[in-house]
């Protein structure tokens, strides 16, 4: 038996690594097998292939191709409905596993509908409130095509109940996050810290509400500009924000700033090492809102609202606008003990386990 596990962004390969290499650990006693592939949305080497190595896992069986510079959303959708469906012509698998909310996922998850190909979403049930933002609108539209929907914590699981999604399609598994984080994390990976980070604060910065609108992207080089002349900051750069950055004229103020290091977007187990070490975090990342809930790490995320309010609520991590930056990084730089970790049921780094499992009755 045949099982599709679809990736094609940097977040999507991490936890799809993660997923795969339990698979791998328990294939022998399994009644299937995962076949990877990759929609290539993220084409950068830096934040697939590079990746992929690092992470140990197989080269992908299929590539769909999707990602060029300059496609935008709807291209990317209908470059990945049209190029799975080619596939699927060929090559029809048991079931189809679509992650999170990215535009290649959806375009996946349709192309598996119109051939009624059993059809799971791994991270099911998030929801930010905000239906305008592609990211909402795409999770949204993915759980109303999927049969199978492994929802992250009980918040999520709810959400999918209250739109009439059938419980018996709904399994609350726990969050891959914290598999990938302790998997690859290794010895990076504390269970219990017991002081806040002295390392640099860590910066990443990648989403279209930030990095397309002028106006905000320039208050946030303004904030963290100020920001650095009092501590050093890492910034890992998505390419899509240095273009951003070069185009709109901002890039000069972020390299000639003494105390901001920017590299390449980093293999995931350096990064983690760079998180846990670092003194606070400023991200726009849904998934290192998880990360640092776990670890107990504080930090200001940029963004109106999120698709994980339980662990946000529940962790010291605030939500912010780039014109309160400067004074809400400044009070986090003055903790002096780490914030209790957040650490709910499901998040014990066993859920791609209990994924596998839900798998067995369905393909036996």
């Amino acid at each position: 038996m045949i099982i599709d596990l679809v990736y094609g962004t940097r977040p999507n390969l991490i936890k799809a690594a993660a997923l795969y290499l339990t698979w791998w650990e328990r294939r022998d006693d399994l009644p299937f097998t995962l076949r990877l592939i990759d929609t290539g949305q993220h084409w950068d080497p830096a934040l697939s292939e590079g990746l992929r190595f690092s992470l140990g896992i197989p080269a992908p069986e299929i590539r769909l191709g999707i990602g060029q510079p300059g496609n935008n959303r709807s291209t990317l959708v209908q470059n990945a409905d049209d190029a799975y469906c080619r596939v699927l012509d060929q090559s029809l698998p048991q079931a189809t596993i679509v992650i999170g909310d990215v535009n290649g996922s959806l375009g996946v998850a349709r192309a598996a509908r119109r051939h009624s190909i059993f059809l799971i979403h791994l991270e099911a049930g998030l929801r930010g409130g905000f239906d305008a933002i592609a990211e909402e609108a795409n999770r949204t539209e993915i759980d109303i095509l999927c049969d199978m929907h492994w929802a992250p914590d009980e918040t999520a699981a709810n959400n999918l109940r209250k739109e009439g999604i059938d419980a018996k399609g709904i399994q609350n598994v726990g969050n891959i996050i914290i598999d990938a984080m302790l998997r690859f994390g290794g010895t990076n990976i504390p269970i219990d810290p017991s002081s806040p980070g002295t390392g640099p604060v860590l910066l990443t910065l990648h989403r279209a509400e930030n990095i397309d609108n002028l106006v905000r992207l320039s208050s946030i080089v303004n904030a963290i500009v100020d920001l650095a002349r009092e501590t050093q900051i890492v910034w890992p750069l998505h390419h899509r924000a240095q273009e951003s950055l070069v185009k709109s004229g901002l890039w000069r103020r972020i390299r000639d700033a003494e105390n901001i290091k920017v590299t390449s977007p980093m293999l995931y187990p350096d990064f983690l090492s760079v998180l846990f070490h670092a003194r606070y975090v400023i991200t726009d990342s849904g998934g290192m809102i998880d990360e640092c809930a776990w670890l107990g790490k504080a930090g200001c995320i940029l963004r109106p609202t999120t698709e994980r309010p339980t662990a946000l609520s529940a962790s010291a991590l605030e939500i912010c606008e780039p014109e309160d930056l400067v004074k809400k990084a400044a009070s986090l730089f003055e903790v002096k003990m780490p914030p209790f970790p957040f650490r709910p049921a499901g998040w014990d780094g066993k859920a791609a386990g209990r994924m596998l499992d839900t798998l067995i009755p369905f393909v036996r």
